[in-house]
């Protein structure tokens, strides 16, 4: 039985394309135009991937902290490394990332256990490892940063983005990495409660360079724990009692619920995210440099919210997101295919994966990039009900999609959890007929503005 989906482009009648049924042994399928091949099966809840060379994949496992590799299409049968996690809730092995020296580092987000798999968790960390490729081993640890983990269990974060390379020349390759962490339900200053607890690493995405020091340039200024107006750079400039919150200085967004998707828009270097509500508005943000989320104040597209903490150096930084949906959706991964072997009419997109339905959404950008170009229904930005969410579906049967990840061939790779499998979508048209591929004729695709 057939799936009907309906899609449209800016200052386009809506156009009826039909998405084929998932097949007896769950292949996904997507619009005609796009083939999805299986790259790999038989992973354990995989949560996020990295390319440490073409054809070489790093998977992460989230249960059971194991990193696998994916060679050549192929599984190695042992891991890479195997780290003791506390996954209970969305704690576990959660992210990674890959800078560009020879060999390469490898940075990974997990929630460390008291000594085995399912014990105490003792924190969330960052550590970056040397890749070993003749032994296919994650070697010499180093922490970058140790982040909270109670109380938890959910809220967590864990996603991890380099950006380019020589960003600050001296430590690594020079790129800047982002992390995000959730509120861990907690209620302080940085879930905009004023006279709540001082920055405490929850809420936020860091921009820090690869041995944890903060990022120059970075937004917001240390201030007193308690006595927010005044700035200080040390605990001895501030009122009896309260500390300098120089953490703030590795921060470069806060008020951030509970996240799943970063990514940096390769044409115009800014940082998107991904936001999950409580049970409604979904989001999805333009993360400028000092980013306010809202959260616990706003989420969805609440124009004046009341209340917010305005952190000294940015002040009031607020801004409705860029995308909404009303119903619960758990957009988890977001991707920039510009320049993708999907084609031109994909560069001036942006890609958007889910937890709840496990589809893949296509939002076509502005001519800025800073926003989305959507007709009626969606005109307002904000997805009312399925219906509409469905408007912008290209794939689906995933099942529940944790990563989107533009690999050294041009394609993008998707990581199914619920599945165990990586997917990706090659050039249209171009993919061999293999086992498990499923081939649906191409559709001419209106070309977007050029640049």
């Amino acid at each position: 039985m057939s799936i009907p989906r309906f899609r449209h482009r800016p200052g386009t009648l809506l156009l009826a394309f039909v998405l084929s049924a998932v097949s007896a042994h769950g292949q996904p399928t997507a619009v005609p135009g796009l083939e999805i091949t299986t790259v790999t099966t038989g992973l354990s809840a995989p949560t996020s991937m990295a390319f440490v060379a073409p054809d070489d994949i790093l998977v992460l496992q989230k249960f059971d902290g194991q990193v696998r590799r994916v060679l050549n299409g192929t599984l190695q049968a042992a891991p890479v490394l195997d780290l003791d996690v506390n996954a209970v809730s969305e704690r576990g092995l959660l992210g990674i990332a890959v800078n560009t020296e020879s060999p390469p580092r490898v940075f990974l987000y997990y929630t460390e256990a008291d000594g085995s798999d399912g014990a105490t968790a003792l924190a969330n960390r960052i550590v970056r490892y040397d890749w070993n490729p003749g032994a296919g081993l994650l070697e010499n640890p180093t922490p970058v940063l140790d982040l909270p983990v109670t109380p938890g269990p959910n809220h967590d974060g864990g996603v991890l983005v380099l950006g380019p390379p020589g960003e600050v020349p001296g430590v690594g390759d020079g790129a800047l990495l982002y992390a995000v962490i959730g509120d861990l339900n907690r209620n302080g200053q940085l879930e905009n409660n004023e006279t709540g607890a001082a920055p405490d690493d929850t809420a936020v995405i860091f921009r820090i360079q690869q041995d944890g020091t903060p990022a120059p340039g970075n937004p917001f200024t240390p201030y007193c724990s308690a006595t927010t107006a005044m700035t200080c750079s040390e605990d001895t400039d501030c009122p009896g009692g309260e500390t300098c919150t120089t953490a703030v200085a590795r921060y470069f967004a806060y008020g951030v619920r509970n996240s799943f998707g970063l990514a940096l828009d390769p044409v115009t270097g800014s940082l998107w995210d991904t936001e999950n509500g409580p049970a409604t508005n979904d989001e999805v943000n333009l993360v400028e440099s000092g980013f306010n989320s809202g959260w616990r104040d706003a989420m969805g597209p609440v124009p004046s919210p009341t209340g917010l903490f305005d952190m000294p150096g940015a002040g009031n930084t607020y801004s409705l997101p860029e995308f909404t949906w009303t119903d619960t959706t758990a957009p988890t991964a977001i991707l920039f295919p510009d320049g993708s072997a999907l084609g031109a009419s994909f560069d001036e997109s942006a890609l958007v994966a889910d937890s709840n339905p496990g589809q893949i959404y296509e939002f076509p950008l502005n001519g800025s990039r800073d926003g989305f170009d959507l007709a009626v229904p969606l005109a307002d930005l904000v997805a009312d009900d399925n219906d509409e969410r469905d408007l912008l579906a290209i794939a689906e049967g995933f099942g529940s999609v944790t990563d989107l990840e533009l690999g050294p061939d041009g394609e993008v790779y998707v990581v199914s959890i619920a599945q165990g499998a990586i997917y990706r979508l090659p050039e249209p048209g171009v993919a061999a007929l293999a086992a498990g591929a499923l081939v649906i004729p191409v559709l001419a695709r209106r070309r977007r503005r050029s640049r």
